[in-house]
């Protein structure tokens, strides 16, 4: 009997998983990758205050603080405002498509950090390295006698 019900739960989780998948589109929602950081404010600043992600990929924010006083999370570039609140969650999604470092601040409480995005490596982008303790092979020349 155990058997029977864990098959039909079974079918109905993965049908529930497929109608959902369906319904948003599972190929829309992962053509590009989703890269999810929780920050959180305290009053020595941001935590992380430095993050790092690679370029092409969207950033899901998580923000949330310790503090009493209302505090936020601006990044001027994206136009992305959220509020900081204790006990509370912000989020919010950004897309970087190029390299380079963002800084995000509160203009209120006087706290910075910074994102860095790195460069994807492709395979036309990759650099053939050698090893460099490695010697040529010596070339064969004739004895002069």
């Amino acid at each position: 009997m155990f058997f029977f019900i864990s098959i039909v739960y079974g079918f109905f989780l993965y049908q529930g998983t497929f109608a959902l998948e369906y319904d948003y589109g599972k190929a829309e929602k992962y053509t590009v990758p989703l890269r999810e950081h929780s920050v959180i404010v305290t009053k020595e600043g941001y935590y992380p205050k430095n993050i790092s992600v690679f370029e092409g990929e969207k950033i899901r924010f998580y923000l949330t603080s310790t503090l009493k006083e209302p505090s936020c999370l601006l990044i001027q570039e994206k136009n992305l405002f959220l509020p900081a609140e204790k006990g509370k969650i912000s989020e919010g999604e950004v897309f970087f498509k190029r390299p380079g470092k963002f800084k995000f601040y509160c203009p209120s409480g006087n706290i910075k950090g910074q994102i860095t995005v790195l460069q994807k490596i492709t395979e036309e982008k990759k650099i053939k390295r050698e090893i460099a303790s490695k010697r040529p092979k010596p070339v064969w020349r004739p004895r002069e006698e």
